[in-house]
């Protein structure tokens, strides 16, 4: 018995050893609305802590992440232990998703271009949205009423858990026609039209013709308190953009972003 706990030990130590910097995290995953407000939490952190790690399992069902109590930079730490923890807590393959302030994890948009995929403690809530939106993160159903994540820090490596309470907002319905003017850089001239909306609890979708026969986008939109909030097109001809907007109850919209080669987009929707 004391020689098989002694290879077991052997052999647990090597793995640990192999996977001390697991690879990120590969595949096409949506954060859910609790998992994006987490990641917003980790991204603000700074000095003492440092975001290091931000480790999410498959499914968005469950994270954790480390920070680096020596300051950015400062440390080497491994990230096996917090996605061994993960595997364990939600029953699926996790990964890593950031390392430092930048996203790792590799799906059909986010690939190697890293410096496209750093997020600034400074950025708004929105426009940390609007980035992940680009790289094609956000998404997912809604969250439970409490759902759980858990935290590590390096300094104490004590594991504290926490819950995220579904907020309720007041329900309303909303559906229309707006006039919209829309530049979008590649066309040398304004798109001028319609855009069809519909829109449920502070959330809508869209549709918008775009000129010359070039095709239809359909999209989506998220309103938040402060006249804020974010949105995202994809379009028959393969195009598509993401972005944050600005918004007066009742009243009009006016958007910015950038499409999937980088290109500027902005536009203006009327008021009623």
């Amino acid at each position: 018995m004391k020689r098989l706990l002694a290879y077991l030990f052997i052999v647990l130590s090597l793995g640990l050893t192999v996977n001390a910097y697991a690879k990120p995290g590969k595949g096409e995953i949506k954060l859910e609305p609790w998992a994006v407000d987490y990641f917003i939490k980790y991204i603000r952190g700074k000095h003492r802590n440092a975001p290091e790690l931000f480790i999410i399992s498959n499914d968005s069902s469950w994270a954790t992440y480390y920070y680096c109590g020596s300051g950015a930079g400062n440390c080497s730490g491994t990230d096996s232990q917090g996605i061994t923890l993960c595997e364990i807590k939600s029953g699926t393959d996790c990964g890593l998703f950031a390392r430092g302030r930048i996203i790792k994890w590799k799906n059909g948009i986010n690939k190697a271009h890293w410096k496209k995929s750093h997020i600034s403690s400074k950025w708004s809530d929105a426009e940390i949205r609007a980035k992940l939106t680009e790289l094609g993160f956000l998404g997912g159903s809604k969250p439970s009423s409490t759902t759980t994540t858990s935290k590590i820090t390096k300094k104490s490596s004590k594991v504290e858990k926490k819950k995220e309470t579904k907020k309720l907002v007041k329900k309303y319905e909303l559906k229309g026609e707006r006039s919209i003017a829309l530049s979008w850089e590649g066309y040398e001239e304004l798109i001028a039209g319609t855009v069809n909306f519909d829109e449920t609890d502070y959330k809508g979708t869209l549709n918008l013709p775009l000129p010359n026969n070039d095709g239809t986008c359909d999209g989506t939109y998220s309103l938040q308190k402060g006249g804020k909030g974010t949105w995202q097109i994809a379009c028959s001809n393969n195009m598509g953009a993401a972005g944050t907007l600005k918004w007066v109850k009742g009243g009009g919209v006016t958007g910015t972003g950038r499409d999937h080669n980088d290109k500027k987009v902005k536009f203006t929707v009327s008021r009623k």
